[in-house]
């Protein structure tokens, strides 16, 4: 198996500051969540990278020399392995024009990443790739999929917010709104130790496929209160929306910012006792945060109503 020369994004950044100095500007708290991201000679980059896995460069559709330059390091952050294949991404909402031109490595299973970006599975936000370009010696068409692969990986497929990943689904089901709250925040507060500490090296790297299934499970869940969520589909996440994130907010806010240390012990003891919690709960509904949401949005757009 390949070995990356650094484990993570946060040593990755490390490196490329001591390379090059001023000449790269970037976000430290980037770094402790899984990128690099900033600016090389004043034009914008952004790095996924997971050691010993995989690496993605990106970079505004006009400074495709930022890549040209930074490709010789990473390589040699990523074994020596030249990339698999670099490509215009086109996310959602910006135009064909504005695709970022991109480059990437997989240092695991190239080609099944390969077969994923020519079929289409490569992102779940809608993107588009255009000008797609394999470094092997092999054409685009010899990686499409046949129907019968595709049927086949439907049906076997995992997906996000249906798996339950490693959760136990009939407690969740049976959950109450306020129960299952915690639960995500707990799962999320979970997540985010593990990468911290990983990217730090303070822990072993581990895989937490398990525990993201689960998250995405739990936030579907909402839907059983109101919150909107799109339809779990096949290779793509489970992805927040502003119904959901006024949901989250009405709670987290509320349990974190709102109550005392005096009144969140003492709901504790009374919600672990079975005694009634009403005096501790927020007041309200989380919808009013939705239109709230939506109130501001309009006045922006136009200053001028009065709602």
């Amino acid at each position: 198996m390949v070995k990356t020369t650094v484990s993570d994004s946060y040593h990755l950044n490390e490196l490329l500051k001591t390379k090059y100095g001023e000449r790269l500007e970037t976000d430290p708290f980037a770094a402790l969540r899984g990128s690099v991201q900033g600016t090389f000679d004043s034009k914008k980059i952004n790095i996924t990278f997971k050691g010993n896995e995989y690496l993605l460069i990106s970079t505004a559709s006009t400074s495709r020399e930022v890549l040209d330059e930074l490709l010789p390091v990473l390589t040699e952050v990523m074994g020596g392995e030249k990339p698999i294949c670099s490509y215009d991404l086109q996310s959602s909402g910006i135009d064909e024009k504005d695709a970022m031109p991109t480059i990437e490595w997989d240092v695991v299973a190239p080609e099944d990443r390969i077969k994923e970006i020519v079929n289409g599975r490569a992102f779940s936000d809608g993107a588009k790739i255009h000008n797609l370009k394999l470094y092997n010696s092999k054409n685009v068409s010899d990686y499409l999929e046949s129907e019968e692969e595709k049927e086949n990986r439907i049906k076997n497929a995992r997906i996000y917010g249906i798996d339950p990943g490693c959760c136990d689904p009939e407690k969740i089901k049976n959950l109450s709104e306020l129960d299952l709250y915690f639960q995500i925040d707990a799962m999320g507060a979970h997540l985010w130790y593990c990468r911290h500490e990983m990217s730090h090296g303070r822990i072993e790297q581990i895989d937490l496929t398990e525990e993201e299934y689960a998250i995405e499970y739990m936030v579907y869940q909402t839907t059983k209160f109101g919150v909107e969520l799109p339809e779990p589909e096949i290779d793509k996440h489970v992805t927040a929306t502003p119904s959901y994130n006024a949901w989250y907010k009405f709670y987290s806010n509320h349990f974190k910012n709102v109550l005392s240390d005096e009144e969140w012990h003492a709901f504790q003891r009374a919600r672990e006792n079975g005694e009634d919690i009403s005096a501790y709960m927020p007041t309200g509904n989380w919808q009013d945060l939705l239109e709230k949401s939506t109130q501001k949005t309009l006045k922006k757009q136009n200053p001028k109503v009065t709602l």
